[in-house]
């Protein structure tokens, strides 16, 4: 998926003239533009996780896809890999877009901090914490990440639900008799 969101980038910065940063007339049918979605342009909503906005903002979210990728990818298939990362991205977008005004966005955070929500856990909001420190410089997509670890931590609770018997929420007591 690294490697998918860099090639991207390249094609995008090289056909509009600039690898330092998005060229966003070329990049309009692709970006989220909550506007554009809200009259139709639902697909928006899915080409907008393949776009960054600069080297630092790719630079960024490879980083932390390798790292919270390969984590979940050591624990589930690649189906559950796959859809933790699309549904991931698209709840996140869909927050952007209900709490985003008329914004415009860019980018695979919502995906990533679901892949951070579904490998990490409940267990991993330590380390959540700290990464909601770094979202000083996400701008609005604050929203997109925040839709995308909730998508993750509910998938984390799905792929690694513990087996129990039919009904019961708590493990059963035993009682021993003398």
């Amino acid at each position: 998926m690294t490697a998918i969101l860099i090639l991207v980038y390249l094609a995008l910065g090289i056909a509009g003239g600039d690898v330092l940063s998005l060229n966003y007339n070329l990049a309009y049918p692709l970006a989220q533009v909550n506007e554009a979605v809200w009259h139709g342009a639902i697909w928006m909503l899915f080409t907008s996780m393949f776009l960054h906005a600069n080297p630092f903002h790719l630079t960024g979210n490879a980083i932390f896809l390798l790292i919270f990728g390969t984590s979940l990818e050591e624990h589930v298939s690649v189906r559950k890999w796959l859809v933790t990362y699309f549904s991931s991205g698209l709840l996140g977008n869909i927050a952007f877009l209900f709490l985003g005004g008329n914004a415009i966005g860019v980018g695979a955070s919502g995906a990533i901090w679901g892949l951070l929500g579904a490998a990490g856990g409940v267990k991993g909001l330590v380390g959540m914490i700290f990464f909601v420190g770094l979202d000083i410089f996400a701008g609005g997509g604050f929203l997109a990440h925040a839709g995308g670890l909730v998508a993750g931590l509910a998938l984390h609770y799905l792929w690694f639900q513990k087996d129990r018997p039919q009904g019961t929420l708590r493990e059963p007591s035993y009682t021993l008799h003398p």
